[in-house]
């Protein structure tokens, strides 16, 4: 099957034994929220959620490179009065699994809906789990469209040489050069709307571009098994990576081929499940 900067319609346990061992260096995904979008392409119950996800995540392992990251939006929903724990849980399941939970990155939406739960403050932000197979995932924390400069990189000339990784111009005892990017990005939601993508809960290509620059490196691999209309698998393209996306859902797969401006390809075994459904 042919895999490289395509996008797969099928199941992501079906795609990937077909991609190669150690060629993907960053996963940057958004899986199915426990069962709030079923009615649009089901779901994962709450009880299942965390064995689910280290069923997945084995499965995406191997193809990793040594160094590969996974990073995964998502955020808990308000049950009962109270955060549902099925992300907890998972985030100590895939530990438990030997998973490196490197950091968590936040996803800040300043121009969020004002909808939701009227007892309570609006939601306006989203975690981003950043998981990786070793200690020392790859990182370019100054990558070169999203870095700035500052002149607060050392704030005296003992504390810079102490801290001993300081790149810059000493000036005054203060040192200049590009920062390192922050932990959490800006990013509105209106953005989405701007790039006019019909999927019930995608994020914008802003999100993305900024985690496959800082996570995976120049000309790497990026893969989305949940790629939905394919905003992950855009962002590589512009920022100058290989990808693979993996969508189970057709409509969503047509939506991210039209974005691509490439058909999806389809695999043997979601060909037999749709003859299967035609011929009843």
């Amino acid at each position: 099957m042919e895999w490289l900067n395509q996008i797969i319609h099928g199941d992501l346990f079906d795609i990937l034994p077909s991609i190669p061992d150690q060629t993907i260096n960053a996963v940057i995904t958004s899986p199915p929220y426990a069962m709030q979008r079923r009615s649009f392409y089901g779901g994962v119950t709450e009880a299942d959620y965390a064995a689910w996800s280290v069923r997945w995540m084995q499965a995406i392992k191997p193809k990793l490179t040594h160094d590969g990251n996974v990073a995964i939006v998502i955020r808990p929903h308000v049950h009962n009065g109270g955060i549902s724990d099925y992300v907890l849980r998972t985030r100590l399941a895939l530990r438990d699994d030997k998973w490196n939970e490197v950091e968590e990155l936040i996803w800040i939406k300043p121009t969020s809906a004002p909808m939701g739960h009227t007892g309570r403050p609006r939601r306006a932000w989203e975690s981003i789990l950043w998981f990786a197979k070793s200690r020392q995932p790859y990182c370019e924390p100054r990558p070169a469209t999203i870095a700035k400069m500052s002149d607060r990189i050392g704030m005296h000339d003992c504390k810079a040489k102490t801290v001993g990784l300081i790149k810059g111009n000493q000036r005054g005892g203060i040192y200049s050069g590009i920062a390192r990017v922050r932990d959490y990005i800006e990013c509105g939601t209106g953005d989405m709307i701007r790039e006019s993508t019909p999927h019930p809960a995608q994020y914008p290509v802003k999100l993305a571009d900024w985690l496959i620059r800082m996570l995976s490196p120049p000309g790497g691999m990026v893969a989305d098994p949940f790629s939905g209309s394919g905003t992950t698998l855009v962002a590589a393209r512009q920022a100058g990576r290989q990808f693979v996306g993996m969508e189970i859902q057709q409509e969503y797969c047509d939506i991210a081929a039209q974005r691509l401006g490439q058909p999806c390809v389809v695999t043997d075994e979601q060909i037999g499940d749709d003859m299967a459904i035609m011929t009843g």
